[in-house]
C-alpha cells in the first residue's frame, strides 16, 4: 500500500477538483495575455495627394508611408494596415521645400499610441498653372497619284488650349493630330481625327480628364497641270494660196487626267478646225491679198466636262493668204 501512495496523491493533485483547477489556468493564461508588455509595430499605408487646381507639382512624391504604432500585444496585433487607412497631403496646403505629412491625417485606432511616420524625403517644388491657345498641327502621311499634287491641309478649329505649368508650356509650340494616312490620294478628303497631348503635366482646357478633342482636317489634292503640243491639219487648200500651210501645231493645256484622255484618241482627230473669211474679203478670193482664219475646238468625242477643263492656244489663228497664179 505504500508503494502506490506517491501515485495516489499525484493523482488526486491532477484529478481532485478538476474544474476548478482547468478555471484557474485559464484565467491565469488571460492575465498573462492582458497584462504582457506593451510592443511597437509598422504598418505601411497609401498615400493620398489632393492636387492644388492653381499649383503642378513637379516633384515626384512616395506612394506609400510607414506609420509605427504602440500599444499592449493583444490589441497591436489584432491591427492590419486597412485599420489605418490612408495618409493624405493636400498640395493646395502645402509649401515649398520638404515634404511634411500630418499624422493627424491617418485614422488612430483606438488603444494604441502613435510613435513615428516614416516616408521617402523630397522636396516640393511647384510651378504656377497657366493656360495658353496652340496652333494645331495636322499629321498628314499621304501619297498623291502621279497625276496629282498635295496642295494643303486645313484644319478646323485652328488653335487649341492647354492648361498646365508655365514651365511646361514654354516647352511646346504645337499641338499634333492622330495621323492620317492615304496611298494614291486622287481626291482632295476630310476626315475628323483626335488631338495628342504632346507631353506630360499637360491637359487640353475645355475637356474633363482623359477627353481628347477632335478636329476636322481637310487634305487638298489637285490634279497636277500639262501641256500637248497636236500638229492640225488646216482645212484650207494650201495648192490654190500662199501664205497658209497645211497644218498648224496647237497647244492643249489642262489637267493631267485629263490630258491622258487626249492621249487615247488618234492625233487628227483630238482637235477640229474651221476657215472663215475675214472681213473685206469674198470667197472668190478676187483681191490680192485676202485674210483667213482658223477656229480651233475640241472633238466631241471627248466629254464635255473634259472639254471644260481643258484649253487651247490659240484658239483662233489669222492667215493672210495670195491665190496662186495658175
Amino acid at each position: 500500500m505504500l508503494r502506490f501512495g506517491p501515485l495516489r496523491w499525484l493523482s488526486g493533485l491532477l484529478l481532485d477538483h478538476w474544474g476548478t483547477k482547468a478555471t484557474a489556468a485559464v484565467l491565469a493564461l488571460l492575465f498573462f495575455v492582458v497584462t504582457r508588455d506593451d510592443v511597437s509595430r509598422e504598418f505601411t499605408i497609401p498615400l493620398r495627394v489632393i492636387d492644388d487646381p492653381d499649383r503642378l507639382l513637379l516633384s515626384d512624391l512616395p506612394e506609400t508611408v510607414t506609420v509605427e504604432l504602440h500599444g499592449s500585444w493583444a490589441r497591436i496585433n489584432r491591427l492590419s494596415s486597412s485599420d489605418l487607412g490612408v495618409a493624405t497631403l493636400d498640395l493646395e496646403e502645402a509649401e515649398p521645400g520638404p515634404l511634411e505629412i500630418d499624422p493627424a491625417t491617418i485614422v488612430m485606432p483606438q488603444g494604441v499610441l502613435f510613435r513615428n511616420i516614416v516616408y521617402d524625403r523630397v522636396d516640393l517644388r511647384f510651378d504656377d498653372i497657366d493656360e495658353r491657345n496652340f496652333p494645331i498641327k495636322p499629321e498628314v502621311e499621304v501619297d498623291v497619284h502621279a497625276d496629282y499634287e498635295h496642295v494643303s491641309t486645313l484644319v478646323d478649329p485652328r488653335m487649341i488650349a492647354l492648361r498646365g505649368g508655365k514651365r511646361v508650356l514654354q516647352e511646346i509650340s504645337s499641338v499634333h493630330t492622330e495621323p492620317i494616312e492615304r496611298t494614291g490620294l486622287t481626291d482632295t478628303i476630310e476626315v475628323k481625327k483626335r488631338l495628342l497631348l504632346p507631353r506630360a503635366g499637360v491637359e487640353f482646357a475645355e475637356t474633363n480628364g482623359d477627353e481628347r478633342p477632335e478636329v476636322t482636317v481637310r487634305v487638298v489634292v489637285r490634279p497636277k497641270l500639262g501641256e500637248r503640243r497636236i500638229e492640225t491639219a488646216l482645212p484650207v487648200d494650201a495648192e490654190r494660196l500662199t501664205g497658209i500651210p497645211a497644218s498648224y501645231s496647237v497647244s492643249v493645256r489642262g489637267p493631267l487626267p485629263d490630258l491622258r484622255q487626249l492621249d487615247e484618241l488618234p492625233p487628227r482627230d483630238v482637235i477640229v478646225a474651221e476657215a472663215r473669211m475675214g472681213d473685206g474679203a469674198d470667197e472668190g478670193l478676187r483681191s490680192p491679198a485676202s485674210v483667213i482664219y482658223v477656229d480651233f475646238s475640241l472633238t466631241a468625242a471627248l466629254p464635255a466636262e473634259v472639254r471644260g477643263r481643258l484649253s487651247l492656244d490659240p484658239v483662233s489663228k489669222r492667215f493672210v493668204v495670195r491665190p496662186i497664179p495658175q
